[in-house]
């Protein structure tokens, strides 16, 4: 019977002593991190040499809306973002093709 207490006993005190070891854990973990917002405009796929040819042979010649600013630039939106892709893409098409027939001939 003592020797039930003892194991009793013991059991009880391992159990206070693991829940405090991890109340202590739980209060020690370090805040998150914030994340630093870089302070350098939004980057896209496009880099200036691709926008300078879409806002050349694309945006200018249709004068579109979304040109805004001195020296004129495209907008952030989404929409801008598909048009240039789509141009740029028919633009190189466009291109090779130009390519292939000078090889051609």
């Amino acid at each position: 019977m003592i020797t039930f207490l003892i194991l009793l006993t013991v059991l009880a005190l391992s159990m206070v002593l693991l829940a405090r070891a991890l109340g202590r854990m739980d209060r020690n973990v370090a805040p998150p991190v914030p994340v630093e917002e870089p302070s350098a405009p939004e980057q896209t796929g496009l880099g200036d040499p691709e926008w300078n040819i879409v806002i050349r042979h694309q945006c200018e010649p249709i004068n579109c809306p979304n040109l805004k600013g001195n020296p004129r630039q495209p907008g952030k939106e989404p929409g801008c973002q598909v048009c240039a892709a789509l141009f740029l893409e028919r633009y190189g098409e466009r291109l090779l093709n130009e390519q292939r027939e000078g090889r051609n001939r």
